[in-house]
């Protein structure tokens, strides 16, 4: 015997309040906070992909891109917020 889906089913969860904050409070996530200091920490390769940027956009031929540049940046900032989120836990 099958039984016919019903999408009223997952209608009637309740909305997930976390116990830790009060009634009409909304939490905050670190990463929004976080993000932006860890781009101060890891200037040096926000400078290189800025550069390499440049140098694409002028470039006629439209070859070229700075994914190596990106990946670069996005890893040290990955690093130093991998150091600092889990003191933002509770």
């Amino acid at each position: 015997m099958s039984f016919s889906y019903s999408p009223s089913f997952f209608q009637h969860f309740p909305k997930y309040h976390a116990p830790h904050l009060k009634p009409g409070q909304e939490h905050k996530d670190p990463l929004d906070t976080l993000k932006p200091q860890c781009l101060v920490h890891c200037s040096s390769w926000l400078n290189e992909y800025n550069e390499c940027v440049t140098r694409i956009s002028c470039r006629t031929d439209g070859k070229g891109d700075c994914k190596g540049q990106f990946e670069e940046l996005t890893m040290c900032q990955d690093h130093c917020i991998a150091h600092e989120i889990f003191g933002h836990m509770k």
